[in-house]
């Protein structure tokens, strides 16, 4: 294991019982709605820790801002309503559910930070890993979901020198030649998603938190339609294994190349 820390917010399809007969749409639709199998995570072995959301995102999302306005959803990625008529979630409701839910979620994760850093953690490598269907638009240019997306709060240009990257373009290179060489898709950078609120997050608990460690965060968003084929409805374990297995290993890589680089300029 090394000091990586494996998120999956969108994994859950979970709907508390006490609300589930208030929402309009139907079981199949409100799992359509999760990062489907992001919770099946045997082939990462190289994570400290994982953490999977309890909860569908349709209850509130955990790779939003923690408040009523943002965590909660009105409609699902193909414009249905999420609620029935006059059945929507109160502003009550919504701060209760973030207290039940969005802030142990994420205290969970500053746990395990905070267990790394005080083991003498250098570098701690925070992974938010999310999947994507390619059978919706994803906004308003109409862009689909491309093979695989590795974001780090910067542009589509790989090579444009910014301020507040989650993490230098040079180790997200890294990851990308694994995943190339190993199951031949062709990652691309920034492309639709930079990356959600959990990076920016992730990149401010440094000092948040008075941590010794670096703190160091990438997106992953594959495209799902890889392992799970919408006509056909079949699920082709296989295929994940050898998206998990590949982005296993170019984490380890990437991981070493981050921290021999850092080793480097501490001698120098």
């Amino acid at each position: 294991m090394l000091p990586i820390i494996l998120v999956a917010p969108h994994a859950s399809s979970v709907i508390p019982e006490p609300l589930r007969d208030r929402y309009a749409l139907s079981g199949e639709e409100i799992w359509r709605c999760s990062d489907r199998f992001t919770d099946e995570l045997n082939e990462f072995t190289c994570p400290y820790a994982k953490h999977t959301a309890e909860v569908n995102r349709l209850v509130c999302d955990m790779n939003r801002a923690p408040n009523t306005e943002y965590s909660f959803r009105e409609f699902d990625f193909y414009g249905q309503k999420v609620f029935e008529d006059d059945r929507e979630l109160t502003v009550n409701e919504k701060e209760n559910l973030l207290m039940q839910y969005w802030y142990p979620f994420h205290q969970e994760i500053v746990h395990s930070i905070q267990e790394l850093d005080k083991d003498g953690a250098e570098v701690i490598l925070l992974v938010d890993y999310h999947n994507t269907a390619g059978d919706h638009a994803l906004n308003s240019n109409n862009d689909y979901m491309t093979s695989m997306i590795f974001s780090n709060l910067g542009s589509e240009d790989a090579y444009e020198n910014q301020e507040g990257l989650s993490i230098p373009y040079d180790y997200l290179f890294e990851l990308q030649n694994f995943i190339d060489e190993g199951i031949g898709i062709s990652a691309e950078i920034n492309r639709i998603y930079k990356g959600g609120y959990n990076l920016y997050w992730y990149t401010h608990l440094k000092n948040i938190l008075n941590l010794n460690a670096k703190i160091y965060a990438i997106q992953i968003e594959y495209n799902l339609d890889y392992v799970f084929n919408p006509i056909s409805q079949t699920f082709d374990r296989k295929a994940l294994g050898l998206i998990q297995e590949s982005l296993n290993r170019g984490l380890e890589a990437m991981y070493n190349k981050i921290l021999n680089k850092k080793m480097v300029s501490m001698k120098a």
